[in-house]
């Protein structure tokens, strides 16, 4: 039975949160192999690469629970994830005047952006980052691990192939050919801090200002808060276009790099645990809630609604896009954009997203 191995997996009803605990959970993703492309297209679809030597017993425990799997409801359409390259939005900022506050915005964002070509339950992106970028993203999730007084990219335990240098970089060259836009980026620690000889906050400024493949493009596009009362307050677009605006998820010691994270600027919805895939529900539900909250909120506050989940029981990709029969948080939310008028979104954190999510979220800004 094609189903075995996916059951076992999706349904058993294991957590394990994708955040910073991700790397703590009983099963190690490092042990899970990357999918490869044609894996993943399977995995879309809500089927897995026949597993070899399954037991009997199993065999009849995932033939039982198919029956409980509800039949497919309807669409939104097939655009709500993947193939942002789809797309291209690389100037969408330009039609909106400089003293429209960030937090009056409808942003497409991306959780742990970087999170592509590795575990199945680490992976949380097809596209990347300059592809991203150009399809319209203008929100990024950077978990940084401090080691060996560097930061390497991961999501939870995983390393995601990348660092802090790249992520520059690549953001930088976009917004060097693009100067009306601004890129809000996340910055937080992720996983254990080893073999460093200084803070983390003295590395983040290594980066800023002395490292020499970074510390130039720091200078120009990184946006330096002109006072610590943006600790809390969200700039209007014109003071950041061409930047850079970190989001501070780190201490700082006393330095104000950004917008505090999770502080008296901001309304974050993350509850990202979705033990089964007939949880996924339940996860949209906390992220409808929250664009009623973004509705109603008060119009200084940057409110940020993740759509993505996760868990053994239910892989990122599932929770986004859908699979074997349920609808995913993607297409829930493509639908309800489609059919409420909003003033704002927010900014939209997804995993996987597509062409039609992303115009849709743009679709309401002033």
């Amino acid at each position: 039975m094609r189903l075995v191995s996916e059951l076992r997996i999706l349904l058993c009803g294991v957590k394990s949160p994708h955040n910073s605990a991700l790397g703590a959970a009983n099963v190690s993703l490092t042990s899970i192999p990357p999918l490869p492309a044609r894996n993943r297209r399977s995995l879309r679809s809500g089927r897995r690469p026949r597993a070899r030597g399954r037991a009997a017993l199993a065999g009849l425990v995932a033939g039982a629970l198919v029956a409980l799997v509800p039949a497919a409801p309807a669409l939104a359409d097939d655009r709500h994830s993947f193939d942002l390259g789809a797309i291209s939005n690389p100037d969408w900022m330009a039609e909106i005047s400089d003293g429209t506050s960030l937090a009056a915005l409808s942003i497409p964002g991306t959780h742990d952006t970087m999170a592509r070509d590795v575990t199945a339950l680490a992976e949380t992106q097809e596209s990347p980052l300059p592809e991203q970028l150009d399809a319209g993203v203008r929100a990024l999730d950077i978990r940084t691990r401090h080691f060996q007084d560097r930061f390497t990219i991961h999501h939870g335990r995983v390393y995601l192939h990348a660092n802090f240098t790249d992520v520059l970089r690549q953001t930088t060259d976009f917004l060097r050919e693009h100067p009306t836009e601004t890129v809000l980026m996340r910055v937080k620690p992720e996983h254990t801090a080893e073999q460093n000889t200084r803070t983390y906050e003295e590395t983040l400024d290594w980066y800023l200002t002395e490292n020499p493949d970074t510390a130039g493009l720091a200078h120009d596009y990184v946006w330096t808060p002109p006072g610590g009362e943006y600790a809390t307050r969200i700039p209007d677009l014109g003071q950041v276009r061409g930047r850079i605006v970190i989001l501070q998820d780190f201490d700082g010691a006393g330095t104000v790099y950004g917008p505090r994270w999770a502080g008296a600027g901001m309304s974050i919805q993350d509850d990202y645990e979705v033990p089964t895939l007939f949880d996924i529900a339940r996860k949209w539900e906390k992220a409808r809630t929250h664009f009623e909250t973004t509705r109603t909120g008060p119009a200084d506050r940057l409110h940020i609604n993740f759509l993505s989940g996760a868990s053994l029981g239910a892989l990122p990709i599932h929770v986004a896009s859908g699979g074997l029969g349920f609808r995913g948080v993607n297409d829930y939310a493509l639908s309800h954009l489609r059919a409420t008028d909003l003033p704002r979104t927010g900014v939209v954190m997804a995993d996987y997203p597509g062409p039609g999510l992303v115009e849709e979220i743009l679709a309401e800004n002033p």
